[in-house]
């Protein structure tokens, strides 16, 4: 395994941007060879001069058929690639080609807490979390046959192993590295799996969480996520949480209680339920609607109360603020509380004119299904499918202008706190991919990322590095081998 940071000959450590390469290789990944990828072994360890820094060490096995095999589409620092050399696709964009020779070529790469900030990721002495890398593997048997690609830490690799130098959990979004406890409940066709830190102390039980989400996951139409990882962690990490939608995956703060108004399990868990994509005007809805139906979820469990929503929603009103004008939000946490809030309103307006037939379930069921981005015009027609009327002006007034839901109304009614299955019936088709948003300094009650994201920094010059890095070394091997053929 290389030692980090060393460059001699091809070993080269950079930082590769996802987004350069993703989806550009050009055959097109339709089939699947027959023998499938290359297999993988694949170790994982913490880097004993600092423990912020997680090393994956990739060894693949190439069998007699293979003809092709690309590693594109990678995120993290990339150090000491065995086997391979640096190549470009046909479309430009640069990436690592086996070398054709070499049986079993390898390849190291590591991630970084960075900062350390206790944000979204963390590393003491016991333990880290850090973000998982991505690689996809691109494998094609023949020179002019299909291609297939292969993503062996975020897909179902079909010849892979793992292992940890010490104890860990591999995620696609996840790496925790350290000792823990696991707890695991199946319901619903789904699989909760929870992953406890050592030195973490729960506020509640694994089995207190597994039936709150899973009488959660009743009530949320559409198709549930087959497995959902979870983590519990203890301070420095913030005390909040942070879920990866793409992956299925999230983690909470070790205080994190099903009673809280903001309900953190729920919200997150939830996360992993929205399949939209949103436009630039409905960015709000994506941690809003994780707010108001985590509340909304946790009231109709009987872990809080109306009063108790009501005083969290109302506590910051962020009067200036509006909506679908992010330029305007005083901070990242308008959306949590002044979106909530707007929801929970316009949930009352939508059972109020069905006769509590429909309610905003309905709405986020029928945005899940739909193909392509909604935006706000689509936002309001679904409002007024779902609710039977248009609500367009009070939606223009409380989404678009600055004006704020009344919120006694909402303390006093018989509907709001109670949602329900979606009804059936929805005219909409298609199921967009998951995506998340980023978000700023302001450190909310919950967030969402794309993790992979956060490896993109620098990304060009580590391009470029490579290309001229590999180059120099063979120029340079080359001039050696000449000299010392003329001598």
């Amino acid at each position: 395994m290389g030692s980090v940071g060393l460059v001699s000959g091809r070993t080269v450590a950079l930082l590769l941007v996802l987004s350069l390469v993703a989806g550009t290789f050009v055959p097109p990944a339709t089939a699947q060879s027959s023998s499938g990828p290359p297999r993988v072994s694949i170790s994982v360890e913490r880097r004993p001069a600092d423990h912020g820094v997680v090393r994956y060490h990739l060894d693949f096995e190439t069998p007699d058929d293979a003809h092709r095999f690309w590693l594109i589409n990678y995120t993290g620092n990339v150090v000491s690639p065995e086997g391979f050399v640096a190549d470009s696709t046909k479309n430009g964009n640069h990436a690592l080609r086996w070398d054709g020779e070499t049986e079993s070529p390898s390849m190291t790469i590591t991630t970084s807490v960075k900062s350390r900030s206790g944000r979204e990721f963390a590393a003491t002495d016991d333990w880290t979390l850090a973000p998982t890398p991505r690689v996809s593997v691109a494998w094609g048997e023949s020179g002019d046959g299909e291609w297939s690609y292969f993503h062996p830490f975020q897909d179902e690799y079909p010849k892979r192993s793992v292992s940890f130098a010490d104890a860990g959990v591999l995620g696609s979004a996840f790496t925790y590295v350290g000792k823990y406890d696991e707890h695991v409940r199946r319901e619903n066709g789904q699989r909760f799996r929870m992953i406890v830190a050592a030195d973490a102390a729960p506020a509640e039980s694994p089995r207190n969480v597994f039936d709150s989400l899973a009488a959660a996951s009743e009530r949320i139409p559409g198709e549930a996520p087959d497995d959902v990882l979870l983590f519990v962690l203890p301070d420095p990490i913030w005390r909040g949480g942070y879920a990866s939608p793409k992956y299925d995956e999230l983690w909470v703060h070790e205080a994190a209680r099903l009673d809280d108004p903001q309900n953190l399990w729920l919200h997150e868990y939830i996360h992993t339920r929205q399949s939209f994509d949103l436009g630039d005007r409905m960015s709000w809805f994506r941690e809003a609607s994780a707010a108001y139906f985590a509340s909304d979820l946790a009231m109709q469990q009987g872990r809080t109360s109306k009063s108790a929503v009501a005083d969290t929603l109302s506590l910051k009103p962020y009067d200036e603020s509006v909506l679908s004008n992010p330029d305007t939000w005083a901070n990242r946490e308008v959306p949590y509380y002044r979106g909530a809030l707007t929801l929970w309103a316009l949930d009352e307006k939508i059972q109020k004119a069905t006769d509590g037939k429909r309610s905003l379930m309905d709405v986020f069921d029928r945005m899940n299904r739909r193909d392509g981005t909604v935006t706000y015009a689509d936002f309001e027609k679904i409002v007024a499918d779902v609710a039977g009327q248009s609500m367009t002006p009070w939606l223009d007034e409380h989404v678009t202008t600055t004006t704020k839901p009344n919120l006694e109304p909402l303390q006093n009614s018989d509907n709001a706190g109670y949602v329900g299955k979606a009804a059936s019936g929805s005219n909409d088709n298609g199921n967009s991919g998951k995506e998340s948003d980023g978000l700023g300094d302001v450190r909310p009650p919950a967030e969402t990322g794309d993790l992979p994201s956060t490896l993109v920094l620098w990304g060009g010059l580590g391009l470029v590095g490579l290309v001229f890095g590999l180059t120099l070394a063979q120029y340079v091997s080359g001039f050696v081998s000449r000299f010392r053929g003329g001598k």
